[in-house]
């Protein structure tokens, strides 16, 4: 738990449950109150429909029960069997007479005037004698607690309303069960939390697990350690970015092999040319003592020890202007000064310039400028230098009085220029590395 974001899915969880179940329970509650409350007044409807159906049989037995008063009717036997139903229902049970308009109670012992009736009992007992069944609360204070009252008509021979059955009953009951429900409920919601707690948890720390080995091997990444892989195999996001971090990894790692062998192969060029520097600075440097110290007096000799120290001046300012040339190619500020400029042209001043050079070993230099123009937008001296390295190379590793051809093919949207030569080519092992920087 320790993790931020298992403790926000967590309590996100959490309390995305506790208001559906404050939703649920709310419309749980209203809904079950209700059917409770239509369950009740139906079974209620149901007693009092069975009491009528037995009162009824008992009255259109005794046709001298009609028109009874309260005293009369409890002479005649029927106060009696109005207590058996009552006691049996365990609901009280009353008997309203429409002739006499008196009210037979149960297990009341004092009598009820109709009068003494709640407007709301009144149009109860009203509508129960159109020979309807109806359901009402105002007889809670004449009863002395919240009480639910169902009228029921009792029919004569000839289907006339001749008398209504009233059946009480206290609305506790109701809310007893009510409660009831509320308690399994909230027992089954807290069970519930609980549960979707320990589920949430499970989850987030599932979810986050993988999270965590990608945040161990970015980690190591920042740190150097490019061999560090997630090693997480998932069929969705989290699964593509851990495979995507492990494929950045592999690229890193490549990279800075590639960049270790890059640096090797500079310190090593480095090295070499620092190497031939000395080389040249000596001849030259031994040449002069000769020359001063009057070791060389002929001037045939004298003048062939110049032309010597000239050869080896010339050789250590090209390797002093290829280490300028690198210097500046390695600077982040170093641009490169684009225009357009005919590709042709280049060429053609590349070759003019090394012509000297391969005239000293009787080498031609086979070149034909091309009709039409081949318009490009470049840098001018990067270009020429370019492809002066190339024929410079190409003279070098040409044997004496062989050729070296130059040739250009414009076409619509490029063009093809090859240099080649009749020398000994390059290894096939070497082939691989000759754009490689620094390599020889």
């Amino acid at each position: 738990m320790n993790n931020k974001i298992t403790k926000r899915l967590v309590l996100f969880f959490t309390s995305t449950l506790i208001v559906f179940a404050l939703i649920v329970g709310s419309s749980f509650l209203t809904l079950f109150s209700r059917q409770s409350a239509d369950i009740y007044k139906t079974e209620l409807e149901r007693r009092a429909i069975t009491i009528t159906e037995a009162l009824s049989n008992y009255l259109l037995n005794d046709d001298s029960t009609r028109g009874m008063g309260h005293n009369q009717l409890q002479s005649a036997g029927f106060g009696t069997y109005l207590r058996l139903i009552d006691d049996i229902d365990l609901n009280d049970v009353w008997i309203v007479d429409k002739n006499a308009q008196t009210i037979a109670v149960g297990r009341g012992k004092n009598q009820i005037s109709y009068s003494a009736l709640p407007d709301g009992a009144v149009a109860l007992v009203a509508e129960v004698f159109t020979g309807k069944i109806a359901t009402s609360e105002s007889f809670s204070n004449l009863l002395g607690s919240p009480s639910i009252t169902v009228g029921s008509p009792i029919f004569s021979a000839d289907g006339q309303v001749f008398a209504a059955v009233l059946l009480h009953a206290q609305i506790e009951n109701l809310t007893s069960s009510t409660k009831e429900g509320i308690r399994i409920l909230f027992i089954s919601l807290v069970a519930a939390l609980l549960l979707s707690f320990v589920i949430a948890v499970l989850l987030s720390k599932r979810f986050t697990k993988p999270l965590q080995k990608m945040e161990v091997t970015t980690r190591q990444l920042t740190k150097g350690d490019y061999l560090a892989q997630t090693n997480i195999v998932q069929d969705d996001e989290i699964g593509s970015l851990a495979h995507h971090i492990d494929i950045l990894a592999q690229k890193l790692n490549t990279a800075s092999k590639e960049s270790a062998q890059l640096e090797q192969m500079r310190k090593d060029y480095i090295s070499s040319i620092s190497h031939e520097l000395r080389t040249p600075v000596t001849v030259l440097r031994g040449s002069l003592e000769a020359l001063c110290d009057g070791v060389v007096n002929d001037p045939e000799k004298v003048e062939n020890y110049h032309k010597e120290m000239l050869s080896e001046s010339i050789h250590l300012e090209r390797m002093v202007n290829d280490l300028l040339e690198l210097s500046r190619l390695q600077n982040p500020d170093y641009t490169i000064e684009k225009s357009e400029l005919n590709l042709p042209e280049v060429v053609e001043d590349a070759v003019r310039s090394i012509r000297h050079i391969a005239e000293d070993k009787q080498i031609k230099i086979v070149y034909e400028t091309p009709e039409v123009a081949f318009r490009v937008i470049g840098d001018y001296g990067r270009l020429r230098q370019m492809f002066l390295i190339v024929l410079d190379n190409a003279v070098k590793f040409s044997d004496e009085s062989q050729q070296v051809e130059v040739t250009l093919a414009p076409e619509i949207r490029l063009c093809h220029v090859s240099i080649a030569n009749y020398g000994t080519g390059i290894a096939e092992e070497d082939m691989p590395h000759i754009f490689d920087r620094f390599y020889k």
